[in-house]
């Protein structure tokens, strides 16, 4: 199936975003808060720095657990050992808005990415799920 519909018709816009200097707690809330399993990380000037998902999360705490020296686990603790810029994916994928939708399903099935930043011109401009491609090919094809 050929599909030459632009991202931008199938897009999130203004997704939600983080940026390098949130803690991890408030990482934490805005996946909590809001229905992403995705959450690029901007800098002031809305240019993508990086990546992270909800996969990365667990990560922190598995990575704390393997420590040699005891650690609480609190939020507060956690806050000051763990930098977004080290939990993030840096300088991720990404695809513009022009872009087709057979384009992001080639990538999709390629990378094996749940989702993909939408950049123009190096800033961010939505985001595109697996989520968002099967519900546009579920109408299309209604």
């Amino acid at each position: 199936m050929k599909n030459n519909t632009h991202i931008a018709t199938v897009m999130t816009a203004c997704p939600v975003v983080g940026n390098p200097t949130n803690k991890f707690s408030q990482i934490l809330r805005l996946f909590t808060e809001f229905p992403v399993h995705h959450l690029p990380i901007v800098d002031d000037d809305n240019q993508l720095i990086g990546i992270v998902s909800s996969n990365d999360l667990p990560k922190v705490f598995l990575s704390l657990c393997n420590r040699t020296e005891p650690l609480t686990m609190s939020l507060e603790v956690i806050d000051k050992e763990v930098h977004i810029a080290d939990l993030m994916t840096p300088n991720p994928i990404t695809i513009s808005s022009t872009d087709t939708v057979t384009k992001a399903m080639q990538i999709f099935a390629e990378k094996k990415f749940m989702a993909l930043p939408v950049v123009d011109n190096g800033t961010l401009v939505g985001i595109l799920s697996l989520k968002d491609i099967i519900s546009y090919l579920e109408h299309v094809e209604a």
